[in-house]
């Protein structure tokens, strides 16, 4: 089980980039070069979680796809209101790559129990989808984190991601943003 989180593609008018556009292509290809390894190194079917926001989480499912591992999209919102916050931003073709993705995969909405006010709708995001991939992958599982290292713009991002796996035990595995 590979459960993934990443950064999304910088805004055109994000002040500090963190994952700017030109990047892209060297991201593909380390997280290509990731699944690669963890195919070599599993026996048995990989299975693959991650959100569905532009840049590192539709790479990651793209990739997953061109490389036959099953993976399914967790979305923190429902689908078109998901859209307008984590993807539409990134222009056109990003948004033709989610909906063609939502078409493909199996995708999940936040469940209303899941919705504990006392953190916002990506921590309680975060939190789920380590439960599930947890649940499933035990001590198999892996996260991948294409990440800068520093913290985020809120609470919710792929930090705290970092950070609840840690806490958990889980295996992680980051890709340096910076070094690519």
């Amino acid at each position: 089980m590979i459960l993934f989180t990443g950064h999304m593609i910088d805004a055109e008018d994000r002040q500090e980039p963190r994952f700017p556009a030109e990047k892209e292509g060297a991201a593909k290809q380390e997280l290509r070069n990731r699944l690669d390894q963890a195919i070599r190194g599993r026996a048995g079917e990989l299975k693959g979680i991650a959100g569905g926001a532009c840049g590192g989480d539709i790479l990651f499912h793209e990739l997953c796809i061109e490389r036959g591992i099953t993976t399914e999209m967790y979305l923190a919102l429902p689908a078109e209101e998901f859209k307008k916050a984590s993807v539409s931003f990134a222009g056109k073709d990003w948004d033709e790559r989610f909906d063609k993705l939502k078409e493909k995969l199996p995708f999940y909405i936040l469940p209303e129990q899941k919705k504990d006010r006392s953190r916002n709708v990506w921590e309680r995001a975060n939190l789920w989808m380590l439960d599930k991939a947890l649940s499933e992958g035990g001590r198999n599982m892996t996260l991948l984190a294409l990440w800068d290292g520093k913290g985020g713009d809120g609470d919710g991002g792929t930090e705290h991601m970092v950070q609840i796996a840690k806490e958990q035990g889980a295996r992680i595995e980051i890709i340096d943003i910076n070094k690519l």
